[in-house]
């Protein structure tokens, strides 16, 4: 019986296409981070939908979704998939799933295998399988099941009594991957007795092997007169990617097949039979099982590539959730705040804290790194500067047991700059920067100023003490805390931006609100980057003091507007 192996074909708004396999029912599809697939749409339902296997195949149900769920256009409750079916959640500009089953259908070629082998002309049906094979292993199933596919195809071809798979690894040495005797029968990867010399040629050459030859000694027959053991014979095809041809200029340049591994082939009852098989079919089963291995192969490494985007996906949802979901409203400051990281996930973060008599912290961190690594001790680090700060402790000891938290709980080549301070009515602004880029003040008058400090990062140095420095914000003044993504950006030369550029650009945004800031600091950065990528997790906040103006909605999704 084939092998039903469903997956949905996930296709977003931009057009980017990825495949998850439903590997397990109920298959739960939804907004939050605990379904089997996560869609981040505001729009689709926590727990939107999901597939069951039923009786009669999958089966697709609405969990009680706010928009529905829809299959092919039409709304339902619950209905039966069928390959193609398209569904649709909650609303059509969102994402579109495409169910789709794949049938292995290696059973029924290896059917028609043995059936090959009892015609009248087996070579010419042993040919015109392969042909087929080819063309239905381009979906390019589960590795193991590919070589143990392979191996018995061999077996059968040349009615051998074992077959031997070795792949090459990445550090360059073979290793014995399938062992299998006549009747699908396993044997053990550990098996030593084959003719070592033969695969050693086959690798040094790149050439396939058809030999007899003396098994205690590995010579053939005729180099000894006298035959102390059995004589077996030996087929040993090598399995290469085919080789590349570039076209420069007007010479065309190939590259030397890469070996991906050798399929050995041995027999000790019918030696003599092992020898006679027409070199084409060996040819042709070579050929089509080294497509078939890189075929598996490049599938299994774009399957693990599908996992760890998705796994990213997730924790990029967990991430922006730690941040404020909303900015404090306040009649005395307006405040703004994106991040936005170079990769899925980022080491940068802010956070607001409400302390006693109507004060506010605020603090932007960067952790050392990019990616996961940096992602996951920012989540720690925020979870616990923030548990410290929102008991209002002096600064100076805040930093202090951040510090010695980071110094205890991380490798020594990790480290955080770390920017925090306390607003008040006042307008008197409290502050520590550990390492961070200095802030910069723009003044209602125009003139920027540098608010300096002499702090090392945290997780340096045990023990480190942190100097407190005082700013007084007048009315209109804005405040803009940043990461080094901003003043680091590189244009397509590799120069920075710099601080000065940035403080020529600010001088013209006196007296304008946080997110009109937000948005013009951003707008510079990227024209001054152009096509050249985002380099580091790129952070900002600007904080005006004073009444007057409403405060901006923060973007829901924490990231820059585009």
């Amino acid at each position: 019986m084939p092998v039903s192996l469903p997956r949905l074909i996930v296709r977003d708004v931009s057009g980017g296409q990825h495949e998850v396999e439903i590997s397990r029912t109920p298959f739960s599809m939804g907004r939050l981070s605990d379904n089997d697939l996560v869609l981040l749409d505001g729009r689709i339902s926590r727990h939107h939908a999901r597939i069951i296997q039923g009786e009669h195949g999958y089966l697709i149900e609405d969990t009680e979704s706010r928009h529905g769920t829809y299959l092919n256009g039409e709304r339902i409750t619950s209905s039966l998939l069928k390959p193609g079916d398209q569904i649709s959640l909650g609303v059509s500009d969102n994402y579109t799933l495409c169910f789709d089953v794949d049938q292995a259908e290696l059973p029924s070629l290896l059917e028609k295998l043995g059936e090959a082998t009892e015609s009248s002309a087996p070579q010419l049906h042993h040919l015109s399988v392969l042909l087929e094979l080819a063309q239905t292993l381009h979906r390019a199933p589960a590795l193991e099941q590919v070589m143990t596919t392979l191996v018995d195809a061999g077996l059968q071809l040349a009615d051998a009594e074992r077959g031997m798979l070795f792949l090459r690894e990445d550090s360059g040495e073979l290793r014995l991957r399938v062992a299998r005797g006549r009747g699908g029968i396993f044997l053990s990867t550990k098996l030593a007795d084959y003719s070592h010399s033969v695969v050693e040629r086959v690798v040094r050459y790149g050439r396939e092997e058809v030999v007899l030859e003396e098994e205690n000694t590995g010579r053939a027959p005729q180099e000894t007169g006298i035959i102390s053991g059995e004589v077996r014979g030996v087929v040993a095809l090598p399995l290469q990617k085919s080789p590349m041809v570039d076209m420069h200029g007007d010479t065309l340049q190939g590259t030397v097949p890469e070996l991906l591994g050798v399929l050995y082939l041995d027999s000790r009852a019918r030696a003599s039979a092992l020898t006679g098989l027409d070199r084409q079919v060996l040819q042709s089963l070579a050929v089509e099982g080294a497509t078939v291995i890189e075929n598996a192969r490049l599938f299994r490494v774009t399957r693990e590539q599908e996992r760890i985007r998705q796994e990213l996906s997730v924790a990029r949802n967990i991430q922006l959730r730690l941040l404020p979901r909303a900015l404090p409203h306040s009649d005395y400051f307006q405040l703004q705040a994106l991040t936005t990281p170079c990769e899925t996930v980022g080491g940068d973060f802010y956070d607001v804290i409400r302390l006693p008599e109507d004060r506010f912290g605020l603090a932007v961190a960067d952790v050392s790194g990019k990616g996961l690594p940096a992602a996951m001790l920012a989540a720690s680090l925020q979870g616990a500067f923030a548990a410290v700060a929102a008991g209002d402790p002096d600064l100076a000891q805040l930093f202090h047991r951040a510090n010695e938290y980071m110094v205890e709980r991380t490798s020594p080549e990790m480290f955080a700059t770390v920017f925090y301070g306390v607003l008040d009515r006042s307008g008197r602004f409290d502050f520590v920067n550990a390492g961070h880029p200095a802030p910069l003040v723009v003044r209602a008058s125009g003139v920027v100023d540098r608010l300096e400090s002499p702090n090392f990062p945290l997780g340096f140095f045990a023990g480190t003490t942190f100097t407190v420095d005082k700013l007084q914000l007048g009315q209109g003044d804005l405040l803009l805390i940043f990461s080094d993504g901003v003043t680091e950006a590189r244009d397509s030369e590799g120069e920075l931006l710099g601080e000065t550029r940035l403080r020529d650009f600010l001088g013209g945004c006196a007296g304008q609100e946080p997110q009109e800031v937000c948005g013009r600091v951003m707008a510079e950065v990227r024209n001054y980057a152009g096509a050249a990528p985002q380099a580091d997790d790129l952070t900002l906040t600007v904080l005006r003091f004073g009444s007057g103006g409403s405060p901006a909605p923060r973007p829901e999704s924490g990231l820059a507007p585009k």
